[in-house]
């Protein structure tokens, strides 16, 4: 009789798992979907607002560089030339600038610049009309002493078409900027009626002139190393136009102040 009722309770226990069994299995399968439905959700939102914190974050950077500084005016040229070759020094800019990334292959940057020199080298120039200066009426001025000294500021934007790839071409840029220049020169002036030198039948006049100019430049080059610290080294085309005068300056006698600036750049990541 025990042994019976033994074998009625292990068949009715089996009967009944038998028919849970498959129900719990069934409802541990929901869970386990809707958790993965859960997690699923919540990564997708998790990139979501990863990729809006991607898109608005900016990647700001503060640098310098210094210019080897080429006039492509022949008047320009001859008077502030890239070398001395008297003294050995060089015409070159100074550079500061500020910039941020718009967008994975475009920066904008503001570059304010300092350009100054000066030296003792002869340059005559022809004065039509002649200039008259007290009683004496002179038709030549030739150079004792010049200097010259430029503020250029500009916006300047790069573009990397390669930034995609994952060698150095990615650093590789082309670029172009806009922007004003004042342009201040200060000459130790000799007047005379006779040309091909310095004669002391006028007067010795110290003289200055400025000028506002509109600045372009297109440029093309490489930056950055993608660490917080980088440099770079770009070439640069500057058209600057000139108001012309009769007055005994290069800057006015000059068709324009468009050279060609050879860089280097440092920058440090913010």
């Amino acid at each position: 009789m025990k042994k019976t009722l033994l074998s009625l309770c292990l068949f009715l226990t089996g009967c009944i798992y038998s028919q849970t069994l498959p129900e719990l299995k069934f409802h541990q399968a929901q869970n386990f979907l809707s958790n993965s439905s859960v997690k699923s959700d919540s990564k997708l939102l998790y990139d979501k607002v990863t990729q809006l914190k991607k898109r608005k974050a900016l990647n700001k950077y503060v640098g310098a560089g210094y210019s080897f500084v080429i006039f492509t005016d022949g008047t320009m040229n001859s008077a502030y030339p890239i070398l001395d070759t008297r003294t050995g020094s060089f015409l070159s800019g100074v550079n500061v600038y500020f910039g941020f990334a718009i967008a994975s292959a475009v920066t904008l940057e503001i570059e304010p610049s300092i350009l100054f020199t000066n030296n003792t080298r002869l340059l005559t120039f022809t004065l039509n009309p002649p200039v008259t200066i007290g009683n004496g009426t002179y038709q030549y001025a030739s150079t004792g002493s010049m200097s010259m000294l430029a503020f250029p500021i500009a916006l300047n934007a790069r573009f990397f078409p390669f930034f995609k790839q994952n060698n150095f071409v990615r650093l590789f840029f082309v670029g172009g900027g806009a922007g004003m220049i004042w342009v201040r020169e200060e000459n130790n002036n000799y007047y005379s009626n006779q040309s091909g030198g310095i004669y002391y039948d006028g007067p010795l006049v110290d003289e200055t002139t400025n000028q506002w100019a509109p600045l372009f430049r297109t440029m093309i080059g490489f930056t950055g190393t993608g660490g917080q610290f980088g440099f770079g080294g770009e070439v640069r085309y500057n058209i600057i136009p000139l108001k012309s005068t009769n007055q005994p300056f290069a800057t006015r006698f000059a068709k324009n102040f468009n050279s060609v600036d050879l860089t280097i750049r440092f920058y440090f990541s913010l």
